[in-house]
């Protein structure tokens, strides 16, 4: 009874931060022309406390998760190269939101996206892109039993590598064409 409620609080934890991510994402693809505005910084604050928390509660349940298997299964649930591979997508998640509020956010205080010059712009975009895989792939990996002691360390992670690789793809060609639309719109 005791995984079964982990689980479950894991999953929850998992559909509010990656639905947060979601709709955070979209609304701001949609302000992509604006510098945001006092409530749209605190839906961003907002979000950032929400995901922050429930990126907490993934960590805890993770690792109760994991104890819980190693005091039932011994050494041998250690040995899941799938749980390596999600423990590390995970602290790679947890390091981008970090640069991503630190160093993404900000830019879009004082001008908006669109406008944002093309070096600061292509790395917003690819720490979205970064984000939104990473989110996208910790969630995978958790129902992905069948990859369970199957699939070495460096397969999963392979995997990451090409699904992120294809989302910084998409990011920046959407980013370069959104800069360019508001290049051909401003000149004279």
């Amino acid at each position: 009874m005791l995984k079964m409620l982990l689980v479950y609080g894991h999953l929850i934890a998992t559909c509010i931060a990656l639905g947060r991510v979601l709709q955070a994402d979209q609304k701001l693809w949609r302000w992509r022309k604006d510098v945001l505005s006092q409530v749209q910084r605190e839906y961003l604050e907002e979000t950032q406390k929400i995901v922050t928390l429930a990126l907490l509660a993934l960590w805890g349940s993770g690792m109760l998760l994991v104890l819980q298997g190693y005091l039932y299964e011994g050494s041998a649930y250690l040995l899941n190269q799938k749980l390596w591979a999600k423990v590390s997508v995970v602290a790679l998640l947890s390091l981008n939101g970090a640069l991503l509020h630190r160093m993404g956010f900000p830019l879009l205080q004082k001008t908006p996206f669109v406008l944002l010059h093309n070096s600061a712009r292509t790395r917003l975009a690819l720490l979205g892109a970064l984000s939104m895989s990473g989110w996208l792939f910790a969630a995978f990996l958790g129902v992905a039993r069948a990859w369970n002691h199957v699939l070495p360390y460096l397969h999963v992670m392979g995997a990451f590598t090409l699904f992120s690789l294809a989302a910084c793809a998409v990011a920046l060609i959407a980013a370069n064409a959104a800069g360019s639309m508001m290049t051909r719109l401003t000149r004279p």
